[in-house]
């Protein structure tokens, strides 16, 4: 977190109304998925405050309202109302969404202004968070056209009239904002657009954010026409939030370092947003794995975390205690954790956010390799930490391979392993690492398979690798020195 004096100089600096920042610890909630899809109308006041109340007691202090989707979930006069082309309706959940707002609507209610008086009335501040790619269907995405920017901005000016702490424009949901290939040569229309609406957002009210929901890293963004780096240094939002929809995966790894260091300086914040699933599947991380992630964030120079949705919901006390330990680095540090390498997205890959897994090594021979680096935020080395563990899953391997393994240029050839076959598909490899230790930062595992049995061709896949760290309890045996 940036201290008050960095923050004044930097605000001043750039013409910005100082003012001291909290940390923040914001939840998204995208008014659809586990609001209004899930209850049956009429909606009870207990229902509609459910984004609000089912927060409160975490360490969650700011509460993103996602508020667009074809539409907006409000009792709009400039927008199309959410779902309003849809009618009649076919689906239960969006039959759910039209007739909940209705039934707030009818009784003279607005149903974005009861999110936002609940939140107000329990202490959270209050963000609205539009998809800038997003609209009625057929509605023009081309951001080079002025009265695709003029629509958005009528939708925002209504937006940012609600006694909202700040908007958010999030630009992450939909990559392509210009025709194909044209996006270098109006990426300074984008930057003029986004200054627009951050006067015109800041005008509304004395301390209004200005966020924008974007792509973890500076070149991915200038390569969408995004000059998120820009936006930054010239203060025209307060906040960046790196990442990327397509799969809701969690990656420890994820890539926002030049965003931190776009903002070094400016008073701007980094908010990393940390996704809830374990890998490509329907699977939940696990607390450790979470922790995981989030000390990673910390680490890389977050300045605070928004959790996605996508959780388990009804969100259960092991959610609500997650949501109580982001809140302060303290928090997760020297507790157990479980470090995970993301899986490819192909649509990250083709815009440049591209994973090392699984790793292919397509045939044997003495330049057959891979290397997958992962981050570690902790110290291996301490004598506070009772094990490591390094996890590989690969493919089509035999125990008869010739498998070469080394941590930061050093074999583990000398460390305990133990293997487990799983049917025909694949081995577990189980290193406890006692001698060779990951180091605090980068880190890269290579993997190598220079010969395979007589009437083997073929390669293998590195398919996961994980890290376990168990920590010793306070006053235990484990926390005196011991050899390695």
């Amino acid at each position: 977190m940036i201290g008050r004096r960095q923050f004044l100089a930097g605000a001043a600096a750039v013409g910005v109304s100082a003012a001291p920042r909290k940390r923040r610890t914001m939840y998204f909630n995208d008014a659809r998925h586990f609001y209004l899809y899930s209850f049956d109308p009429p909606m009870s006041d207990e229902d509609s405050w459910r984004p609000v109340d089912e927060l409160l007691g975490t360490a969650v202090n700011t509460l993103i309202y996602g508020v667009e989707t074809g539409g907006l979930f409000s009792r709009t006069k400039v927008a199309v109302r959410a779902f309003s082309e849809s009618r009649p309706y076919t689906s239960a959940l969006a039959w759910r969404a039209w007739y909940n707002m209705q039934s707030l609507i009818d009784r003279g209610l607005d149903p974005l202004r009861v999110v936002i008086d609940r939140a107000h009335d329990k202490g959270l501040d209050f963000i609205v968070s539009m998809r800038m790619g997003g609209g009625p269907k057929g509605s023009n995405t081309d951001f080079s056209q002025k009265p695709t920017r003029d629509l958005r901005f009528s939708w925002l000016q209504e937006l940012a009239s609600y006694p909202v702490e700040g908007v958010e424009l999030d630009f992450a949901y939909i990559p392509n904002y210009f025709p194909p290939g044209e996006a270098r040569q109006h990426a300074a229309t984008m930057t003029q657009y986004v200054r627009e609406i951050s006067a015109m957002i800041r005008a509304k009210g004395n301390g209004r954010i200005v966020g924008a929901r974007v792509f973890p890293s500076v070149a991915l963004n200038r390569s969408l026409g995004l000059d998120v780096d820009e936006w930054i240094s010239k203060r025209y939002i307060d906040y960046a939030a790196p990442m990327f929809y397509g799969f809701h995966q969690l990656d420890p790894n994820l890539p926002f370092e030049t965003l931190v260091t776009a903002a070094r300086g400016t008073g701007a914040e980094i908010y990393p947003v940390i996704q809830p699933f374990y890998l490509r599947k329907e699977e939940h991380a696990t607390p450790g794995m979470l922790r995981a992630a989030v000390a990673n964030y910390w680490a890389k120079g977050a300045d605070g975390l928004i959790v996605a949705p996508w959780f388990r919901w009804p969100l259960r006390d092991a959610e609500k205690s997650f949501l109580t330990d982001i809140g302060d680095p303290a928090a997760v540090r020297d507790r157990d954790k479980h470090y995970i390498v993301a899986h490819r997205e192909p649509d990250a890959a083709k815009l440049g956010y591209d994973q090392p897994l699984p790793a292919v090594i397509g045939q044997a021979g003495p330049s057959a390799r891979a290397a997958i680096p992962f981050y570690v935020s902790d110290d291996c080395a301490s004598r506070r930490v009772r094990s490591v563990r390094l996890l590989l899953k690969v493919n089509n391997l035999v125990g008869q391979d010739s498998l070469m393994v080394r941590l930061n240029g050093s074999s583990l050839e000398a460390e305990p392993v133990r293997r487990t076959s799983h049917r025909y598909e694949f081995h577990w490899l189980d290193y406890s690492l006692t001698r060779i230790r990951p180091r605090r930062g980068e880190n890269t595992l290579e993997v190598a398979l220079p010969r395979r049995p007589e009437g083997l061709e073929g390669g293998i896949t590195v398919e996961q690798v994980e890290l376990a760290l168990e920590y010793a309890l306070p006053g235990s045996v484990f926390e005196r020195p011991r050899p390695l």
